[in-house]
């Protein structure tokens, strides 16, 4: 099995696994930090991505058009994240409560629509596959190395990279970002400098459903052609993890997102291994285990820091 391991290492297939695991995780994680930097928690990633997921395959195999796809899956989840930030910021409602009725609605509705429209209670495939298309770059596609590592990704994973850099951007190189980060960190004094709390955090969750609504359409139309009931698997929950992990930085939550990413290429690597004999239950417990380690080190890492600071 190690031999295996490294074999697939040695030749990138890891990595190519990695960069096709990454996207869902880096983008809800970046969702997760935009609320969490505007001090409201977004626990809801999960069931925006299942909405996004659902709408995305169903709005893309009607009209035949990636695009519309994903921009459909991605409107539905901001509007559902909009919902959201209407009943915890407008009707007092927890925020935290307000995230877990998200989730229950996400888990829910994707299984009635996918009922009522396809008459299917576990899967949707559509009859013409509608996929978000894979970038080649002619030029490095056959160098030996680099063309590998470059060439042949889905177009999301380019798209998750650049949102990295676009969030570090907006909160750190303009007012806006500025603004959002003072009301997270302290509300009363950024209304006293005329900072509308409001509708910063308003905005802030509806950045959350927005790269929330890239991470479920990449699932359905990136990863697959397809919506499978709750496909998500944990990963909003993950994503949580991650801006925990990443220090709440963009960049940091790529390294964690990373991190976490090589754990699920592992878990598909050993699972296709030949003559693996290791449960199957055991292998897809990889990526949680790397949750808790990389959150005690966190927590570790921070008390330490608490220490000498005193």
């Amino acid at each position: 099995m190690l031999s295996n391991i490294w074999d697939q290492t040695a030749n990138l297939t890891l990595i190519v696994i990695l960069l096709r695991t990454l996207p869902p995780i880096l983008l809800g994680a970046l969702g997760g930090l935009m609320t969490d930097r505007a001090g409201v928690i977004n626990i809801g990633i999960e069931g925006l991505m299942l909405v996004s997921a659902f709408m995305s395959i169903a709005v893309g195999s009607a009209t035949g058009n990636w695009f519309l796809g994903v921009a459909g899956g991605t409107i539905a989840s901001m509007l559902v994240s909009y919902g959201m930030a209407f009943f915890s910021l407008k009707m007092k409602v927890d925020i935290i409560i307000a995230g877990f009725v998200v989730n229950i609605f996400g888990a829910g509705i994707t299984v009635v629509l996918m009922s009522i429209f396809y008459n299917s209670h576990g899967s949707f495939m559509p009859s013409v596959p509608v996929k978000i298309p894979n970038v080649v770059i002619p030029f490095l596609e056959n160098i030996p190395v680099i063309g590998k590592l470059l060439s042949g990704h889905n177009l999301m994973v380019w798209i998750c990279f650049l949102a990295v850099v676009f969030c570090f951007f907006l909160l750190y190189r303009t007012p806006y970002g500025a603004h959002l980060r003072a009301t997270g960190e302290e509300p009363s004094a950024a209304r006293s400098l005329g900072i509308n709390v409001n509708r910063i955090q308003y905005s802030a969750i509806i950045w959350s459903g927005f790269f929330s609504g890239l991470a479920g359409a990449y699932l359905s139309m990136g990863m697959t052609s397809m919506f499978v009931r709750d496909m998500t698997a944990g990963t909003g929950f993950l994503a949580l993890a991650v801006v925990i992990f990443g220090n709440r930085h963009p960049f940091g939550i790529l390294a964690g997102s990373s991190i976490f990413a090589l754990a699920s290429a592992l878990t598909m690597i050993i699972e296709t291994t030949p003559g693996n004999v290791i449960p199957s239950q055991f292998i897809k417990m990889v990526p949680y285990v790397v949750t808790i380690v990389a959150l005690v080190i966190y927590a570790i890492r921070k008390n330490r820091k608490t220490m000498l600071a005193s």
